[in-house]
């Protein structure tokens, strides 16, 4: 599942390296900083640079689901041993399993999940949203307990709006758990920055790494060394919002597009006939609308990741040009690269994972892809790597028992209609929490544990730290970006006229990161 990283790199002299962070690697006197910039064109799109690139040039990280084995010559070999790939043969079909008969399996293996992670001869917890995944985990680790369980929550200081602390301690209260609280500032988050380039390796553009570090600290200032966190649950059980609302696309949109208009000269009369016959309007579809035809029509993949920044009109503004990003280092394993990795072409990253997943067999196709792809780049490359760095960097051990070998395999075989129902994504994970968490959070609109990085960015200290950092940045003078139009971009952000600081913090995540790491100097931030 790439719950943990693993790097490798070979010397010139021969040596293979190997570490779970990359600053360990860097140690050695053989091996010297360089961005790759292919992966650099990646990470723009990807928000991580998609494995087994990393954002050092030379040095590499072990997908999920592979081996490495070195022989007596030094020639490395590598093979994949396990994939999620969605098997017909093994699809349970509604005759096979029931809903209510699915709802009980899943309550059996979550608990038996959970129970294999409290084995432990250290304090442990949870870390507490109050949302479905963690207030689940929090009850069956309750049941299996003859102590309280011990709760953390973060939340901000200046913007409540983000807040969850009412539904944690809602949690708690049922389940009388040792509960513990925190709250960060915006000068806490600046002043965090210079550490977090330390912490990271390679730039993983989520702000939720600034509240999970502080999180992290709390769970070790408590004394507790081991946590249960809940990733992996929107990824198996279609939980996300853009699950339903890429399945609507598939069919009001890219479906008509595909079917119709394979080869399309000029999109323009199409998506004018599509938005009357979908919407039931003459108005113009939205940008995404126009993407989603053009991918349609050169025959891409509809869904390319849960976090994908720069795409679209906005990447073109971005990088109008594909000069500066070179091309990388050899991999000193064949063949574990894939070529398409090598291509200045995201899509094409997307299309070979795609691939290797096989035909889908059910509609819409989207459902069955998402979960894949989630698990292929996002899960490993981003959101458990997010968790392990900041948890790590407290000495802290986080598990997750939704991405048991169990809980994933029979998610994978369940219908989608089990998952996504009537716009309610996580369906069954819902149903099975129902004995356990009040109806009113389970059934709540998903909040998400996010930051308030627009509102960051429109903090004075805060965002003319970001300005300034961006305009001494070597990057500016390597010709990857527009300059001007990121500037403009940063400004209007500043000043409270767009809302891209999803954006803005990937391109800010790498200002830092280049700093840090290429130029070697400490970033400074005051």
């Amino acid at each position: 599942m790439g719950v943990k990283p693993l790097y490798f790199t070979k010397t010139g002299s021969g040596e293979w390296l190997f570490a779970s962070e990359i600053k360990a690697l860097l140690a050695h006197s053989s091996v010297h900083p360089k961005m790759n910039d292919t992966a650099f064109w990646h990470y723009l799109t990807f928000i991580v640079s998609p494995a087994p690139m990393t954002m050092f040039d030379g040095i590499f990280k072990l997908p999920a689901g592979h081996w490495v084995k070195i022989d007596h010559n030094g020639i490395g070999h590598a093979d994949r041993y396990w994939d999620n790939a969605p098997r017909r043969s093994e699809y349970f079909s509604p005759k096979d399993l029931s809903y209510d008969e699915a709802v009980s399996e899943l309550v059996r293996l979550l608990r038996l999940s959970i129970k294999r992670r409290m084995v432990s001869d250290v304090p442990f917890g949870v870390l507490l949203s109050g949302g479905v995944d963690s207030s689940l985990n929090v009850a069956l680790m309750a049941e299996l307990m003859d102590r309280p369980v011990r709760t953390f929550t973060i939340g901000y200081q200046d913007h409540g709006e983000f807040n969850e602390f009412e539904q944690a301690r809602q949690v708690s209260k049922r389940y009388a758990t040792e509960h513990f609280e925190a709250q960060i500032t915006s000068d806490e988050a600046l002043n965090f920055l210079p550490l977090l380039v330390e912490l990271q390796d390679e730039p993983i553009a989520d702000n939720v790494c600034i509240p999970l570090y502080f999180l992290s600290r709390l769970v070790k200032q408590s004394g507790t060394t081991v946590v249960q966190v809940g990733e992996g649950a929107d990824e198996n059980f279609l939980g996300y919002w853009w699950c339903n609302h890429y399945a609507a696309k598939e069919r009001d949109v890219y479906r008509p597009a595909r079917a119709g208009h394979p080869h399309l000269p000029s999109l323009k009369p199409f998506l004018r006939q599509l938005f009357n016959k979908a919407r039931g309007s003459p108005a113009a579809l939205s940008t995404e609308d126009h993407e989603i035809a053009r991918r349609a029509a050169r025959g891409e993949e509809l869904f390319w990741g849960g976090a994908v920044c720069w795409w679209g009109a906005m990447r073109d503004q971005l990088t109008p040009s594909k000069a500066a990003f070179g091309s990388p280092s050899p991999c000193p394993i064949d063949g574990l690269v894939p070529r398409e990795h090598l291509q200045l072409d995201s899509h094409a990253v997307v299309k070979r994972y795609c691939d290797d997943a096989g035909p889908v067999w059910d509609e819409p196709e989207v459902l069955r892809k998402i979960p894949y792809l989630e698990h292929a780049i996002r899960l490993p490359e981003h959101l458990l790597m997010r968790v392990d760095k900041m948890t790590m960097a407290h000495s802290i051990e986080a598990r997750v028992p939704f991405l048991d070998h169990d809980v994933v395999k029979f998610a994978r075989r369940l219908p989608n209609a089990y998952k996504l129902d009537e716009g309610i994504g996580k369906k069954i994970l819902k149903k099975a929490a129902e004995p356990y968490v009040d109806h009113d959070l389970l059934y709540r609109k998903k909040q998400g544990f996010g930051a308030p990085m627009d509102k960051w960015f429109r903090d004075e200290k805060f965002g003319n730290a970001c300005l300034a950092a961006f305009q001494r940045s070597e990057l500016r003078k390597l010709g990857y970006f527009d300059n001007g139009f990121v500037e403009k971009l940063l400004k209007d952000q500043m000043a409270g006229r767009t809302n891209y600081g999803f954006h803005l913090w990937t391109i800010m995540n790498v200002v830092f990161w280049h700093e840090r790491w290429m130029k070697g100097d400490k970033l400074q931030l005051a």
